[in-house]
């Protein structure tokens, strides 16, 4: 986000070398910490297939238990055919991420009869989360390589810009993943969703979302004045003359 701000500053200002400077620093930070976090990612899709196999099994649209069992890098999950149409998969590859085993054993949503999430959810929100994090990554070790010396082209000040909220959008993935590929548990082999819903309306439930939704909308319209309003004061400052006293 820092990167990206930045870069929307140097797109109307390509002058200010405050952003410049924060911009390196961005990208920098974020060339270190973007495999530190696949890293971290990695450990904790352990940590779940330990204890939320279900959630493993709708995260890879594995319907059946099996071994060798491949990635699916793209496919639409059908939940009634419990078959993944369209699939483009690498074999084995999922078992070897999971299991670190080309062979390994993987439980399929067949392992746990009702008690499995919505597959289609999970399984695009986690493969969104992966991509933004792949191409965070990606652009932040390109950044650091062609900013070393110079100044960002354009192009690249227009790629940086537009994922400005690409973390916090992969942020949001992650969180899809969790809350939905956890149900029909609130406490998983504990406590069922629906014997922990209050008593509250649908009513209720709707103004609330709805408010929320209002709430983060405006935040967000707020943002973008104040950027423009920025973009706007940066340009016509850079436009005067040296010897304009107005």
């Amino acid at each position: 986000m820092v990167a990206g701000l930045s870069a929307w500053r140097l797109l109307n200002t390509p002058t200010d070398s405050s952003a410049l400077r924060t911009l390196r620093i961005g990208l920098v930070v974020a060339a270190i910490l973007a495999p530190l976090q696949i890293l971290v990612g990695d450990m904790h899709g352990l940590n779940t297939m330990k204890h939320q196999p279900a959630k493993i099994a709708a995260v890879e649209a594995l319907w059946q238990s099996g071994k060798g069992v491949p990635l699916v890098l793209f496919a639409i999950p059908n939940a009634q055919t419990q078959h993944n149409d369209y699939a483009i998969e690498v074999p084995k590859l999922a078992s070897l991420i999971l299991i670190h085993d080309l062979d390994g054993e993987v439980q399929g949503l067949d392992a746990f009869k009702q008690n499995t999430p919505p597959v289609a959810p999970v399984f695009f929100a986690f493969r969104l989360m992966v991509a933004l994090g792949m191409c965070m990554l990606l652009i932040s070790w390109a950044g650091v390589w062609l900013t070393r010396k110079k100044h960002p082209p354009r192009w690249l000040l227009w790629i940086f810009a537009c994922f400005t909220f690409s973390g916090w959008l992969a942020t949001l993935c992650g969180w899809m993943v969790t809350e939905i590929g956890r149900q029909p548990w609130l406490v998983t082999g504990v406590l069922r969703t629906a014997d922990a819903v209050g008593k509250m309306s649908e009513a209720s439930l709707g103004s609330s979302l709805t408010g929320y939704v209002l709430t983060y909308t405006g935040m967000l319209l707020a943002y973008m004045v104040v950027i423009t309003h920025m973009a706007g004061k940066g340009s016509s400052v850079e436009a005067r003359s040296p010897t304009d006293k107005s």
